[in-house]
């Protein structure tokens, strides 16, 4: 019993009942760069999203208090 090869991009797979299409890889070595990602606006702070406002975490240990 031989291994299944893996599909090509682009291919045409069955998942259960409904047939999908394997998005293609960019080569590394592509001549055609993709455009650099872009950086947020100068005056804009960095601020990650998983973490609560100050406003907000002042209300909240109001509430518990």
């Amino acid at each position: 019993m031989r291994k299944k090869r893996l599909p090509e991009a682009g291919a045409r797979v069955k998942v259960g009942r409904r047939l999908v299409t394997l998005p293609g890889v960019r080569s590394m070595t592509d001549p055609d760069p993709v455009a650099p990602a872009t950086k947020p606006a100068v005056g804009e702070p960095e601020k990650p999203t998983g973490e609560p406002s100050e406003d907000h975490i002042q209300t909240i240990k109001k509430a518990y208090q």
